[in-house]
């Protein structure tokens, strides 16, 4: 369930204009940079294979008479997965070689689209045989997807992930533009089977751009996080990030309505007086030729406008785009529309994508990606099946005017709703030293961590040290912890205490590694009202269940009660 979006972001809000980017920072700087232009071009023509098989495909279904819930159920197939094992292959790819990882998730795409091309030669190519096969595919690129957009930053420097970011929308929206025609051409040409073919080869490649791709890999001080825990790390996350949780409800609201115009599209050119297999492949290509289009001002509308009120307006006229389609079948009219529509798409996803590219630490970022890709492709699929049911009964030009309708009311909700500034200057890494390890036998990814940190303050000072902890609290629990409350003594009235809990030392010492420079300044604004004459204290409490002579007491079913985590032998040190 999605949470609740606070008002105040936990990231600061200054102003909604980006920083003005550097003169020397063009949007096709990263084409410079060898590695990224070689994956950049094979993903490329992997992108073309897609949306050309993506004509072959959904036409294969529509002449065989599948109706409009099957034509909407090759977009369920194709987001299925993603939506429901996303966060567990961003765990993974948060823990792992993100080039493996994409390895692995290609070799399983190419094998079931080499499946789809023997069964399509064969002549025993079946709709319903068709949307399991997707389905079979598409498990490859859940496991590619989360590990492919976290890669950016490990293919670019940090200044040019931004526009690296744009670049791969503009990859993919040129084969938009390019690959439905490809499609419809070599389907009036030569049938479905060679566009099957031609899929498998262009995935091909892009394996072979990855396999040659080479980049230090720094090694890990610690082990990976268990899956379950990454899991939960990465809730955690989004719990006390406001940035991550708005980006997925605005991304998963947008997906419900936009999901008609791919859904239903087919349809709409199938039904048309000259509705043939090009034309579709056409009407593809005009939303591509927009999205490119507009993918070499998207920066610019983002520094004039600001990331939300970009995204409004692209939601708002890209509604009243699909009203149009809805309610008008001239071809001069429909194009026009068409790469208007495809304007908005890009404007509106590659500003979701870039924020969260660039406004969420690198140790989470692909669990955060994978989030956001589930909140949208959850969108789009539950908008898929909607939509289709509706043009089933209703007919599709009122399902896309409904859908038109919902989008405008949606995009009018949420206009005052605010994202940051994409300046990602801040999330630089700032780890701290590791907390030395307790001198007796215990087990680290056993039982909790309590961190006590006693602060001196002055009564003059409590107002701003009471405004000073709320952003700490949140970084505390954003990192990792599990608790966090704040103590006065009532004897010392000047003595404070921050007290949190950590679900085990390896966790503990994660949290130490997370630290960026933004969560230092919020700690040095704290340290900085503390009045002591030495260091604030800090003191480590391991519970008693970390004790390798404590396992055999406790059976699986055993719970430990808040009294007997915090074990009696703690460290005292000073930070």
């Amino acid at each position: 369930m999605l949470q609740p979006v606070s008002r105040q972001s936990d990231l600061t809000l200054e102003t909604e204009q980006a920083p003005p980017r550097p003169a020397d920072v063009s949007t096709f700087a990263p084409l410079a940079v060898p590695a990224f232009r070689m994956i950049w071009i094979a993903n490329l023509f992997a992108n073309l294979g897609v949306w050309a098989q993506s004509v072959a495909a959904a036409w294969v279904v529509t002449s065989n008479d599948g109706g409009a819930v099957l034509v909407a159920m090759i977009q369920v197939a194709a987001a299925l997965p993603l939506v429901l094992l996303s966060i567990v292959t961003g765990v993974i790819a948060d823990n792992y070689d993100r080039r493996k990882v994409m390895l692995f998730g290609l070799a399983i795409e190419v094998l079931g689209g080499a499946f789809i091309t023997t069964v399509a030669f064969l002549g025993l190519l079946s709709p319903t045989l068709l949307i399991a096969s997707i389905l079979c595919v598409s498990l490859g690129g859940a496991i590619t997807t989360p590990a492919w957009q976290a890669a950016v930053n490990e293919q670019v420097p940090r200044n040019l992930v931004s526009s690296a970011v744009l670049l791969n929308s503009v990859n993919y929206n040129a084969a938009r533009a390019i690959g439905p025609a490809i499609g419809g051409l070599l389907l009036a040409a030569v049938g479905p089977a060679w566009i099957f073919l031609l899929n498998v080869l262009c995935f091909g490649g892009l394996i072979v751009a990855l396999w040659r791709w080479r980049r230090a890999v720094l090694p890990k001080s610690l082990p990976p996080e268990r899956l379950w825990e990454g899991v939960k790390a990465a809730m955690h996350f989004v719990q006390y990030s406001s940035v991550t949780r708005l980006v997925m409800l605005r991304a998963f609201i947008f997906g419900i309505s936009a999901s008609a115009i791919w859904a239903l599209l087919p349809l709409l050119a199938h039904q048309h007086p000259s509705g043939n297999a090009s034309l579709y492949g056409y009407m593809l290509g005009g939303l591509g030729i927009g999205a490119i289009a507009a993918s070499t001002l998207v920066a610019r509308a983002r520094q004039r406008l600001g990331s939300s009120r970009l995204i409004s307006i692209a939601a708002l006229t890209l509604g009243v785009v699909m009203m149009t389609l809805g309610s008008i079948e001239t071809l001069w009219v429909l194009f026009p529309a068409l790469v208007i529509g495809g304007s908005c798409w890009i404007a509106a996803v590659a500003s979701y994508n870039s924020a969260v590219q660039v406004l969420v630490p690198d140790w989470v970022k692909a669990r955060a990606l994978a989030l956001y890709q589930t909140a949208l492709y959850a969108g789009l699929t539950l908008g898929s099946l909607l939509w289709g049911q509706l043009a089933d009964g209703l007919g599709v030009a009122m399902a896309l005017l409904l859908a038109g309708i919902l989008l405008i009311v949606s995009a009018t909700l949420l206009i005052s709703s605010r994202l940051p500034a994409l300046d990602a200057s801040g999330l630089t890494e700032a780890p701290e030293a590791h907390t030395e390890n307790p001198d007796f036998d215990f087990d680290p990814a056993r039982g909790s961590v309590m961190v006590t940190i006693e602060y001196r303050i002055d009564g003059d000072n409590l107002r701003e040290f009471a405004r000073a902890v709320r952003p700490l609290r949140k970084l505390r629990l954003r990192n990792g912890a599990k608790r966090w409350s704040l103590y006065r003594d009532i004897v010392d009235r000047d003595l404070w205490q921050e007290v949190f809990l950590v679900p085990n030392w390896l966790q503990h010492l994660r949290m130490l590694d997370r630290l960026t420079l933004d969560d230092r300044a919020i700690m040095d604004r704290v340290n900085a009202l503390h009045g002591g004459s030495e260091a604030p204290r800090v003191r480590h409490g391991v519970s008693y269940r970390s004790s390798r002579h404590a396992a055999p007491t406790l059976t699986p079913n055993q719970t430990e009660t808040p009294e007997e985590r915090p074990s009696q032998a703690s460290s005292g040190t000073s930070a």
